[in-house]
């Protein structure tokens, strides 16, 4: 039933309030885009979506969700919720944290009580929370004064390291495939013998080794790991856009073998741990370094704690993202265990392109001779230049002339890769002559393919939803307007069950075309839906209002 108090509270909203909840959760602006507030309030309540805003919230605002599941059943009592956390019902931090909880539409006010899914609390529930004291001000760190300079200038050595001990590592992997491990890493006597040619100990190998598999460079090949088709390509490119394939690799990957964090943190967690870190060190004041991982690692809890919870050892972990990082140019070690993030790092934090921000850090390399050098395994070649492009974009072929390209695959692996591609290649030794196959006909005419989907403006959608008619409008009014197919005296009786919450016989027919006949009661007027308990079902249920074909009372 909590439906239809969310709706009832979207429908009090003005539109620039609707619309600050719209930028809050872009989860419910999916085309198409909700056509009413009924519908926006299916999206805003969905389970899966829920958990993944709960996923963000910081420390305060997720103790006020843990304590409401331990009060029970919406709707709750404002002053009991502050009791319950040792707050005055109007103390400032704590109306703050339900504003951030009202914002994204996860807990709402319904004059001097709350409402709130109950996906929300039983979710709540299930995680078994710890009680704590409420904390709605974060943990201030150690911080201490950091040169702004010795830090870009750090960032940039240790980024130039990283492309090229990443460089080497390719290099011998191309000349010599690595032996893989189970669990699809380098192997650990790998890290021994590449340790002398790169001039590493073997826990940095095994370092760069994670970052180049996680950038797609490395990759599996039987038992072995070798450099992918996309080495070439990114060993040609400049400095700066090596740096952001490798960097976005790992700000998006989890920890590998050999990672400092591997034994500290689930690999479904690094990810969300290592981007919280960066972020908070971001958030820090500018020209301030933060003194070591211990001092840290409480903000971290506050602002992540879902993510925090899953760690056993914190500060270790964020230790080890914080010494990752530092090998990678993202932040610094600016002194003895203190960090301070730098302009990469800010980048990866902001969703900036790494790249533009790279390039203002590496020095640009002088121009080669006009000579390269690249491993084949087979030429694949065709005269007609366009099925070249096509197969080339498709397979990752590297294209040496118009008619003329190249694949690290064995002439044998080539063919069979095209030819589950759908081509009719022919082979002659270590060369593949391509022809064009017959275009399949498609079940659906070219111009319904691959139709980009429309974005939706949050400020747009949310003057089109609040309009005052929907906020104003009677129950008799609403009914009248979603269920023209009523009579006007069944629109009546409708109308009076939501008033008065009295029992009313309806005959509803669902998506399918089945009919049934239902008692209803304690019925809600949720847009364009009846939320009401059903006799039948024995349970709450939705009734779509223009699938109520006749209204009656019931015969008792």
């Amino acid at each position: 039933m909590t439906r239809g108090a969310l709706v009832r509270w979207l429908q009090g909203l003005e539109a620039h309030e609707l619309g600050e909840v719209l930028r809050r959760r872009p989860d419910a602006l999916t085309a198409p885009a909700p056509g009413d507030l009924s519908q926006l309030a299916a999206r805003l309540s969905a389970r899966a979506a829920v958990a993944e805003v709960v996923a963000t919230l910081p420390l305060p605002a997720l103790q006020v969700i843990e304590a409401l599941a331990r009060l029970g059943e919406p709707p709750f009592p404002r002053a009991r919720l502050a009791e319950t956390l040792g707050r005055e019902p109007d103390d400032p931090e704590f109306d703050a944290t339900l504003r951030v909880l009202s914002q994204r539409a996860l807990v709402w006010p319904a004059g001097d009580e709350l409402w709130t899914s109950s996906y929300l609390l039983l979710d709540a529930a299930a995680r078994n929370p710890p009680e704590e004291p409420f904390e709605p001000v974060p943990p201030a760190p150690a911080l201490v004064p950091a040169d702004r300079a010795a830090i870009r200038a750090a960032t940039a050595e240790s980024a130039a390291a990283l492309l090229e001990y990443t460089a080497g590592l390719l290099a011998e992997a191309a000349e010599r495939p690595l032996a893989r491990q189970r669990d699809g890493g380098v192997a650990a006597r790998e890290h021994a013998r590449l340790a002398g040619p790169l001039g590493l100990d073997e826990a940095l190998v095994a370092h760069f080794a994670d970052v180049v598999l996680h950038a797609g460079l490395l990759g599996p090949d039987g038992a072995h790991l070798q450099p992918t088709t996309a080495y070439p390509d990114w060993l040609d490119a400049p400095p700066a856009a090596r740096l952001a394939r490798l960097l976005s690799g790992w700000w998006g990957g989890s920890p590998g073998p050999g990672r400092s964090a591997r034994d500290l943190i689930e690999p479904d967690q690094a990810k969300a741990l290592r981007r919280v870190v960066i972020r908070v060190l971001h958030d820090l004041p500018p020209d301030t370094a933060v003194a070591g991982a211990d001092s840290l690692a409480p903000l971290v809890r506050w602002t992540a704690p879902l993510t925090a919870r899953e760690v056993a050892d914190l500060p270790a972990a964020v230790e080890g993202v914080l010494a990752e990082a530092a090998l990678l140019g993202v932040c610094a070690l600016s002194a003895a265990d203190t960090f301070a993030v730098g302009p990469l790092g800010r980048a990866l934090a902001d969703g900036r392109p790494v790249a533009e921000v790279a390039r203002t850090l590496l020095p640009e390399p002088p121009p080669p001779d006009p000579l390269r050098v690249r491993p084949v395994g087979s030429v694949v070649t065709s005269d007609d230049p366009e099925l070249l492009d096509e197969v080339a974009a498709a397979l990752g072929l590297e294209r040496f002339a118009p008619t003329v390209a190249g694949s690290r695959e064995s002439a044998a692996d080539a063919l069979a890769a095209l030819r589950a591609a759908g081509y009719r290649p022919v082979s002659d030794g270590p060369r593949v002559t391509l022809r064009r196959a017959p275009a399949p006909v498609s079940a659906r005419p070219a111009d319904q393919r691959a139709r980009p989907k429309p974005t939706v403006d949050p400020g747009e959608l949310a003057r089109r939803l609040a309009v005052p008619m929907q906020r104003n409008a009677s129950p008799l009014e609403q009914i009248r307007h979603r269920a023209p197919q009523l009579r006007p005296e069944q629109a009546q009786l409708l109308a009076d069950a939501v008033e008065h919450g009295t029992p009313i016989w309806i005959r509803y027919v669902d998506a399918n075309g089945r009919a049934s006949e239902r008692v209803i009661e304690d019925a809600e007027l949720a847009g364009s839906v009846i939320e009401a308990w059903c006799r039948l079902r024995r349970d709450d249920r939705a009734f779509t209002l223009d699938k109520i074909v006749a209204v009656a009372r019931p015969r008792e």
